[in-house]
C-alpha cells in the first residue's frame, strides 16, 4: 500500500473512531422526578422522525417508571406552533395524561432547552431528571449541562437503523454545532449570573 492508501486508511479510521465515540455514550434510563424531552425543528407542524424517536422513548420510559412529569422543550423554530405544543399533543394522543406533560415553549436552541427546563423543574419542585434526545446529541448536551451546573441521566433510542438512516449526517454536523454552542453558553451563563 502506497502513502495515499495509508492516508485514506488513517482518515477512514479517524472518521470511524469519531462516530463510535459520539454514539458510545452511557445511557441511564430509570426513575426520576421528570423526563425532559429536547425539541427538534419540526417544519409545517409535522413532527420530524428524530423528534418522534425522542417522544417514543419518553412514552416507553413513562409507562415503565411512572415519572411525575414529562417536560417537552422547544419553541416555534420551524413552524407557527411550538415544538413543545406538537410534542405534548403527540404524547397525549398516545395516552399520557395532559396534566403530566409540562410545556417549555420559549427555547430556540439546546442551551435554552436546558435553562428553561431547569426553571420549570424549580417551579414544580422537581429535583431529578432524565434527558431524552438522540445519540449524536448527547455529548454536546452533557457538556452544556456541565457548564450550567445540571446533573441528570440520559436515554435515547440506540437502534442501528436510526443511526444509519437518520443520524449519520448529523453526527458530522455536531462538530459545527458544538462550535456554535460555545458563545451561546457563554452568554447564557453571563445572563444567569447577572439576572
Amino acid at each position: 500500500m502506497g502513502w495515499m492508501g495509508w492516508m485514506l486508511a488513517a482518515a477512514a479510521m479517524a472518521v470511524l473512531t469519531y462516530i463510535c465515540w459520539l454514539h458510545a455514550v452511557v445511557l441511564k434510563p430509570g426513575k426520576a422526578d421528570a423526563l425532559i424531552v429536547l425539541g427538534y425543528v419540526s417544519k409545517d407542524g409535522r413532527i420530524h422522525p428524530l423528534l418522534k424517536e425522542r417522544l417514543d422513548e419518553a412514552y416507553k420510559l413513562f409507562r415503565q417508571y411512572g415519572h411525575q412529569y414529562i417536560i417537552v422543550s422547544g419553541g416555534a423554530v420551524g413552524s407557527r406552533r411550538s415544538e413543545a405544543e406538537l410534542m405534548k399533543k403527540y404524547l397525549v394522543e398516545k395516552g399520557v395524561p395532559a396534566e403530566r406533560v409540562l410545556k417549555e415553549d420559549k427555547s430556540s436552541n439546546t442551551v435554552q432547552n436546558l435553562m428553561f427546563s431547569k426553571q420549570l423543574m424549580k417551579q414544580y419542585q422537581l429535583e431529578s431528571f432524565i434527558i431524552i434526545t438522540n445519540l449524536f446529541h448527547i455529548r454536546r448536551t452533557k457538556y452544556i449541562m456541565h457548564r450550567l451546573g445540571m446533573e441528570g441521566g440520559f436515554s435515547a433510542n440506540r437502534s442501528f437503523r436510526s443511526i444509519a438512516v437518520f443520524q449519520l449526517k448529523l453526527t458530522f454536523l455536531e462538530i459545527r454545532a458544538f462550535r456554535l454552542t460555545l458563545p451561546i453558553i457563554k452568554r447564557a451563563i453571563h445572563d444567569q449570573n447577572n439576572g
